[in-house]
């Protein structure tokens, strides 16, 4: 349960509209989705993000994030 006090944004997840706390990561918000970090590519505002970078990007209001899972094949 958030506070009241607490300053939400929203963004979008996946083309679905998605409040949740100012301030927050790419990677906190995979951990509050209970998102496997390692089994899932990341987008921000249509740019890939590494794996390394998401404890640094934070999200912002109107930013579009997707998820999807990589496609190996040979």
């Amino acid at each position: 349960m958030r506070k009241s006090t607490e300053e939400l944004i929203e963004i979008r997840l996946d083309e679905a509209p998605l409040r949740l706390g100012a301030g927050t990561t790419l990677a906190t918000l995979l951990e509050q989705l209970g998102r496997n970090p390692m089994a899932v590519a990341t987008a921000h505002n249509g740019q890939f993000i590494p794996r390394d970078a998401r404890h640094h990007t934070v999200l912002r209001q109107g930013d579009q994030v997707l998820l999807f899972s990589a496609i190996t094949g040979g």
